[in-house]
Formats: structure tokens, C-alpha cells, sequence
């Protein structure tokens, strides 16, 4: 059964330390894994404004040996946890 799409770099987010704005993933990310032209989000790549790590990721999907993060369902680890606001990358999908 197919996942959410796939976080990239870039991909938005908020929560309380975003004051509510939408913020970037911050770069590098994974750059030898582009996905639609981007590198791809993992687990512990890190979240703006006040870097906090991306705190959960799919169990079956690595990506440069890290977990996948995923659009809606992966969290950043911030003081208060929110997910990756969509659309990331539509015509990818990441299982698990």
C-alpha cells in the first residue's frame, strides 16, 4: 500500500518555535537522493528557524541510512511536534 509523499529539502513546516510561519527543511538533507529535483528529508535532518532535527521517520524506507520522513505523518522534534506540511513530493510516495 503506497505512503505520504516524500519530504524533501526545502518542504515547510510550523509549529510553536515558527511562531505559526511556515519554515523550510534546512539543506543538506540527503544530496546523492534527489527526489523531484531535490535532495530527500530523513530522520534527524534538520527543521528551521531554531534547528530541531525531523524526529520520526518511516520504518521500512532508509535513505542514506537514516528513516524517510514523510509529508503529514513525520514529526519535527521541536517544542512542539508538527508534521511536514504538504504537498512534498506528490508523484513519490513512501511506504511504512
Amino acid at each position: 500500500m503506497p505512503g505520504p509523499p516524500q519530504a524533501r529539502m526545502t518542504d515547510m513546516h510550523t509549529c510553536l518555535a515558527t511562531y505559526g510561519a511556515p519554515v523550510p527543511v534546512l539543506p543538506p538533507c540527503c544530496p546523492t537522493v534527489l527526489v523531484v529535483k531535490l535532495p530527500a528529508a530523513r530522520m534527524t535532518d534538520l527543521m528551521g528557524p531554531v534547528p530541531h532535527p525531523i524526529a520520526k521517520g518511516s520504518v521500512t524506507v532508509m535513505i542514506g541510512k537514516l528513516p524517510a520522513a514523510r509529508i503529514g505523518i513525520d514529526l519535527c522534534g521541536g517544542p512542539t511536534p508538527a508534521p511536514i506540511l504538504p504537498p512534498g513530493a506528490i508523484t513519490v510516495l513512501t511506504g511504512g
